[in-house]
């Protein structure tokens, strides 16, 4: 693990481009969550894979300037780089429609990687990734092999959410981050209790930490049985996308950097409405200024 005081966090997953009527947006959650904990003072890496093309080299192009490590990042031989047809509803919200046989289907990484695994303090990875074999192989390795605090952000993306495999990645993971349509999915209870539910995967995965996205209610932290939630701010919402990505970003880094659970939820709630209020899931934003009325409500 990384001994200096700045944290290294790896994302493991899918990067593809969010093709929406307003125009094409680089994304992914992995990505994302990159993106958010490069913000947020972050050593940071996505480990994925985009096309010899166009869209690949744009994608590099945006990684660097955003500050995120692309020394993970790989080129697909033959396989193009990842795309989402993405609609948005009335209320902001996003559906996706995503390519297959593309770039990040087949992510692949070498011994000259090994140095920034080795010292990762966490390893960030969803399900959406694990629909390729040779993926769901590889972060497999990975997690056995990891010191890394590892944290579980399940992507239930139909038609690739089997609830299966989704428990069997959460099962590895020292964290798990859901929203309530997931959790609801994952432990199999359906109804408004939420704590039942909690309690219910906690018992399936045998983790000790469970967060829950719950929108404009904000979240929900489970710890060895004691519950703590915290309330969003009122914001005029622009669209979803991204906004549960910077939420396991926040939460990941606070978790590294030893902050107190109610400091964690407070930081992920408060920077999840700050992008939910933005166009996009990659805002330029500077990190105290976003979470600081955070840290004085903690006081």
């Amino acid at each position: 693990m990384n001994a200096a005081n700045t944290k290294c966090v790896v994302a493991f997953g899918e990067v593809l481009w969010d093709c929406l009527p307003s125009g094409l947006f680089l994304g992914g959650a992995p990505l994302n969550v990159a993106y958010h904990a490069a913000r947020l003072g972050a050593e940071s890496y996505v480990a994925s894979s985009v096309g010899k093309d166009l869209l690949g080299d744009e994608a590099f192009r945006r990684l660097e300037a955003a500050g995120i490590g692309t020394n993970l990042l790989k080129r697909h031989p033959r396989f193009p780089t990842g795309a989402s047809v993405a609609s948005l509803d009335d209320a902001g919200d996003a559906t996706y429609d995503i390519l297959e046989e593309v770039a990040w289907d087949e992510i692949s990484l070498g011994e000259e990687d090994a140095e920034i695994l080795v010292k990762a303090d966490a390893l960030v990875y969803g399900s959406l990734a694990a629909r390729s074999r040779m993926n769901l192989d590889l972060l497999s390795g990975l997690l056995e092999r990891t010191q890394a605090v590892k944290v579980c952000d399940v992507n239930l993306r139909a038609p690739y959410d089997d609830p299966e495999l989704a428990l069997s990645l959460a099962r590895r993971a020292d964290v798990i981050k859901v929203n309530d349509d997931e959790l609801e999915v994952l432990s199999g209870l359906s109804g408004d209790d939420l704590q039942g539910q909690v309690r219910a995967l906690g018992r399936l995965t045998g983790v000790g930490t469970i967060c829950v996205t719950l929108g404009k209610r904000g979240a929900l932290l489970w710890r060895d049985g004691k519950f703590l939630s915290e309330s969003a701010a009122e914001v005029e919402t622009a669209d979803t996308i991204g906004a549960g990505d910077s939420f396991t970003a926040a939460l990941c880094m606070g978790i590294l950097h030893g902050y107190d659970l109610e400091e964690c939820l407070r930081r992920a709630v408060r920077l999840s409405a700050f992008v939910a209020s933005k166009s996009g899931a990659q805002p330029d934003y500077e990190a105290e200024e976003v979470l600081q009325p955070a840290l004085q409500e903690g006081k």
